[in-house]
């Protein structure tokens, strides 16, 4: 019978290699597993934004509740992002030119309203108003004989702002990824009904 005899050299051989192999591995299993959390948190977050602006432009153009109101139902909605500590919310009534005198929409501040602390600038302002002038246009009011009014009576706006902080180390192993805006990102979506 033989005798096969193993010496502890040759095992130790093969686990000093696995160990470097998983030396080298590990760092890069590390940043993947890292950049699927980061990023899935960061699209979950910019889904509850888009879902945000869309929905609350849809129920404040049909004058369901205050503007007020509308944000602070918005806030609760999208609890997880704590729109009221990182982000901002802005309702903006725009109504269309009346007279000869004054046919350029404006905004109603009365149906009007923002909250947040998140320190933002709404996109509403200067001539346009931040509208596209397709929809501008139709907000202007008409002087032509027979027509003598807007073509649209009003729009409302809905902007949501929040600024995204990293929530793994990610971002300091690549630096500039998700922080360009003070150790975040700030995202927003807009919308127009």
């Amino acid at each position: 019978m033989i005798e096969h005899v193993h010496t502890s050299r040759g095992h130790r051989g093969e686990r000093g290699a696995s160990a470097v192999e998983f030396a080298i591995i590990l760092p890069v299993i590390m940043v993947i597993a890292l950049g699927i959390i980061e990023f899935g948190n960061f699209f979950t977050a910019r889904f509850i934004i888009i879902n945000a602006a869309r929905e609350g432009a849809s129920l404040a153009s049909r004058d369901i509740q205050s503007a007020q109101q509308l944000i602070t139902l918005m806030q609760q909605a999208a609890a997880p992002l704590d729109l009221q500590a990182k982000g901002r919310i802005y309702i903006k009534r725009i109504r269309a030119g009346q007279t000869r005198r004054s046919p350029n929409p404006t905004v109603d501040t009365s149906s009007s309203a923002q909250a947040g602390s998140l320190n933002v600038p709404s996109s509403v302002r200067g001539s346009s108003l931040g509208l596209t002038s397709a929809v501008y246009n139709r907000l202007v009011f008409d002087s032509s004989p027979g027509q003598m009014t807007a073509d649209i009576g009003d729009v409302t706006v809905v902007e949501v702002f929040y600024k995204y902080i990293p929530i793994t180390p990610l971002s300091s192993l690549i630096p500039g990824l998700l922080t360009r805006d003070e150790g975040g990102r700030i995202m927003s979506s807009r919308a127009v009904f």
